[in-house]
Order: structure tokens, then sequence, then C-alpha cells
């Protein structure tokens, strides 16, 4: 690999996520200096042949962009070096689970200071994953969308790392699992029936009523956020 990149984004799409961690995020989990010192020019994205189109969006937000299948031994052993990697609602778009832990593995080989996990949730549980709203005839929009093939889930993102461990014993590192976003309501959008379609993105009143009690309790977490930050 003869590549180093200051950030690698895995299912870049229009490159909102490189975006966003030069100029919000990533400093709050490096340091405003560390971020400083990270240039356009070299952050990549990459997505998918079907997805050549978005190359000039990417690009003519200064990022490079390049096109490989992921779930493909050749193109993860093809992946650069990079300071920090990112993989923001991307796993679960895999075909599988094999898939998913493959990629988390070669991220966590090719970064240098961060891999970055951003995951909606697909958690089961009736605490505050969508076991709660099951319970009462509804679920996320995004657990049946169809370009979603992997309910990846907290776990087996942990799973995947400390499998990793085992064959990198050596590095040192710091896992911070945390919620990434919530939801307080089941006026929510993304709070639909059961039965709505497989594919809808938001609530529509022709997929029947909700209860009449709206807001919950407990908010329900929507997406996690996994980090592995190296020690340096």
């Amino acid at each position: 690999m003869t590549d180093e990149f200051d950030v690698v984004d895995l299912g870049t799409k229009h490159g909102n996520a490189i975006e966003a961690f030069l100029n919000r995020a990533g400093a709050k989990v490096l340091s405003p200096e560390t971020i400083a010192e990270f240039k356009p020019e070299r952050c990549v994205g990459y997505e998918r042949e079907q997805c050549r189109d978005y190359a000039k969006i990417v690009q003519d937000k200064g990022f490079q962009f390049r096109l490989a299948n992921l779930a493909n031994d050749s193109s993860l052993e093809k992946l650069p070096l990079s300071r920090v990697y990112l993989a923001w609602d991307f796993l679960e778009h895999l075909p599988d689970k094999i898939w998913a832990q493959k990629v988390v593995i070669s991220m966590l080989s090719r970064t240098t200071e961060l891999a970055w996990f951003r995951l909606p949730s697909f958690q089961p549980d009736a605490k505050n994953g969508e076991g709660v709203l099951r319970d009462i005839g509804l679920r996320f929009t995004w657990t049946t969308w169809t370009g979603h093939p992997t309910a990846w889930l907290v776990e087996d993102c942990l799973k995947a790392i400390n499998l990793w461990k085992t064959q990198q014993p050596n590095r040192e590192f710091e896992c911070i699992v945390k919620p990434a976003s919530h939801i307080h309501s089941l006026r929510d959008l993304r709070v639909v029936p059961i039965d709505a379609p497989a594919d809808a993105t938001q609530y529509r009143v022709a997929f029947g009523p909700k209860p009449k009690n709206r807001k919950l309790k407990t908010p329900i977490v929507a997406a996690w956020e996994v980090m592995v930050k190296f020690k340096k």
C-alpha cells in the first residue's frame, strides 16, 4: 500500500461524512489541532460501481473518489492506509454479516488513529431498541429496507473488533460506544406501523394510525456510534 490518506470514507455517497468530520465531528473525537492538519485532497470516498455518478459531487468538495466492490477480498486488500476510517450508515448495506465483519477488520488494520462506525439501530431489545415499538405494533422504517440486507448490531461490531484484537494484540486502543441519535416521540416520521411498505422512508397517514399517547417515557436509540481510537 503506497497511498496514505487523512480520511477514508466507505460508502461515501456525496462525501457528507468526510465534510462533517473535517468541519465539526472530528475535533470532538481527536482534537481541533489534529483536524487542522487534515487536508481535503488527502481524503477519499469509496463507492460501488453503481454510484459512479457521485464522483463529481465528491470531487467538487475537494475530495478524491474511488470505485470498489467492498464485498470482495481483493478490493479489501487494496484499501489504503489512513489516519481515519469512517463507515457511517454503511455496514448494513453489505450482503451479510460475514462481509461486514471483514470490512470492520480491514478498516482497523489500515487506520492509524481512528475508526468510526455509525450504525442505524437494529437492536431488538425492549429497553431502548425496536422492541419498544414492536410491542405496540410499530417499527423503525429502515429495518425492512431491501437496501439493508444486514442487520448489523452493536454487539456484532464489538465481536469484530475483538476478533481483530486477537490478530493485533500489541496495538492499544480505546473503544467508545454511545447513542448517536434518539426517537423521543411516536410522532417521529421514522416510526411506522409494522405492516407499512417495506421500503417506506417515512410515516404517511395511509399506513394507518399510530397510538394516541405518542410521547415516549424513555427515548429509543435510533443510531449508535462505535469508535475505536488508537493510542499513540
